[in-house]
């Protein structure tokens, strides 16, 4: 009887003994594990589930924004963007949209390579259909697109419209703030008002200060002057290039917005008075390169300053038409190019 106790000690013992063992093989069998066995990928599974639920996450969060049409809920980091002419804006701001549309990315000499990944949803107005199907989480449209199709579109995800109005510095800071990236967006507007100052500097050593430019479009049967967008942003308000004073009138009577000036006829040709022309034909438009042959046949074309002067460069249609940050960036070069080369001449 006395002999129980004992048994019951070296018992209790060597099975304590046996689980410290088993619990030191495991916990050596862990540690092996962590630095190069298989089992190390379940750890690392298990960050990157974790690193998913955080991107899950926040892509689930959402913030109040106000647009001119109201305020909404729209997610804080949107993961499935639809543009309507937001698109290089977002690319500068480095996300790429999941869809678009054709009149914007497939006819823009800078867009076609840069915007290769966004799917094409139709032209205008959008195919309603396709951009379902993308499954956006977000759609930010400009602000000249039509009441009804907003309302279409908000049906499909919450719709941001950024003001078109707007000069593209501007719009890229109202897209930043869209997408939280507001710093991303100054960042770029420092990089290029940068770039436009030296070459400011560089046409300034070719036209002076007194001579006057004009960026002329040409239609069927019609032109019109470039105002302060487009070619005209780039040639005056970057470049520092004069304006015809009729020009400058004109955009000062529109509030300071004139994209064009009003269509004018082959009668007309005397108001451009300008130093320098620089012409481009729109070719997309049946009738516009024979309507510019007969133009130049024209001795009121003939009798122009800058035809008399040789002050005249032909610019290509699909390379100087859009008004983007990517082609406003890609004409600052054009453009110094352009008149430098004639300089020499």
């Amino acid at each position: 009887m006395k002999q129980a106790p004992k048994n019951s000690v070296i018992f209790a013992v060597m099975v304590l003994l046996f689980i410290l063992m088993m619990t030191g093989c495991g916990t050596e069998t862990e540690r092996g594990s962590s630095i190069g066995g298989l089992p190390a990928s379940s750890s690392t599974e298990s960050a990157t589930g974790s690193q998913e639920e955080e991107v899950a996450d926040s892509a689930s969060q959402t913030k109040s924004f106000t647009d001119a049409n109201g305020t909404q809920e729209i997610p804080v980091k949107p993961q499935r963007i639809f543009s309507i002419s937001a698109t290089t804006q977002l690319l500068a701001l480095g996300i790429t949209p999941i869809g678009g549309l054709q009149y914007e990315i497939n006819q823009d000499y800078y867009l076609k390579d840069a915007a290769k990944d966004v799917q094409i949803a139709g032209d205008y107005p959008p195919n309603l259909e396709a951009v379902t199907a993308l499954q956006p989480d977000l759609i930010i449209a400009s602000s000249f697109v039509e009441a009804d199709v907003l309302e279409q579109l908000q049906k499909i995800a919450p719709t941001v419209v950024y003001p078109w109005e707007d000069n593209l510095y501007d719009q890229l800071r109202y897209i930043g703030d869209i997408v939280g990236k507001k710093a991303e967006a100054e960042e770029w507007i420092t990089k290029h008002e940068t770039k436009a100052v030296e070459h400011k500097a560089e046409m300034s050593k070719i036209v002076t200060a007194d001579q006057t430019v004009a960026a002329v479009e040409i239609f069927k049967d019609t032109f019109q002057v470039a105002g302060n967008r487009n070619m005209g942003f780039v040639l005056h308000d970057l470049l520092g290039l004069k304006r015809m004073e009729w020009v400058e009138e004109e955009i000062d009577k529109n509030s300071g917005f004139v994209v064009y000036t009003e269509p004018q006829s082959l009668e007309k040709l005397p108001v451009l008075t300008a130093d320098y022309l620089i012409i481009k034909v729109n070719d997309t438009q049946p009738g516009s390169l024979a309507f510019f042959e007969k133009m130049k046949e024209s001795s009121l074309w003939k009798n122009l300053p800058a035809v008399q002067n040789g002050n005249v460069f032909i610019v290509p249609h699909d390379k100087w038409w859009s008004y983007t940050l990517f082609s406003t960036d890609a004409l600052l070069d054009e453009a110094v190019e352009l008149f430098k080369k004639h300089n020499q001449n």
